[in-house]
C-alpha cells in the first residue's frame, strides 16, 4: 500500500490518505435520549471494516474506478492480490441538490 500511495503521490493524483484502527477501537455515537449512546464497533455483525481511504483529484468518474481496481488488487501476504472490494465515493462540495 505504500508503494501504491507513492505513486498516487508521484502521479499528481493524491488529495490525501489516512490508515484507521482496527474495528476493535471503533466506536459508534448516536444522538437520542440514551444517555450512553455510544457502542462498540462500527459493523458489529460485519466481517467488513473500513481499514483507511484515500482521496484522489481525477477528471472523470472512470479514473477514479481505475485507481479502485489498481488498490484492490495490491499484494497481501505471500505477494498474493487481494482483490479486496474497494468503495468509490464523490467528496460533496455541497449539499445534494434538492429534487
Amino acid at each position: 500500500m505504500k508503494k501504491f500511495t507513492g505513486g498516487l503521490a508521484e502521479s499528481g493524483e493524491l488529495v490525501g490518505a489516512e490508515g484507521l484502527a482496527m474495528p476493535a477501537q471503533a466506536k459508534l455515537v448516536r444522538a437520542g435520549k440514551d444517555r450512553r449512546p455510544i457502542t462498540d464497533g462500527v459493523f458489529p455483525e460485519s466481517k467488513e471494516f473500513l481499514a483507511g481511504y484515500w482521496i484522489v483529484d481525477v477528471d472523470s468518474p472512470q479514473e477514479a474506478y481505475d485507481i479502485a481496481a489498481r488498490a484492490s488488487a495490491a499484494p497481501g501476504p505471500g505477494g498474493k492480490p487481494l482483490n479486496m472490494p474497494i468503495e468509490v465515493r464523490e467528496v460533496m462540495s455541497g449539499p445534494p441538490p434538492i429534487e
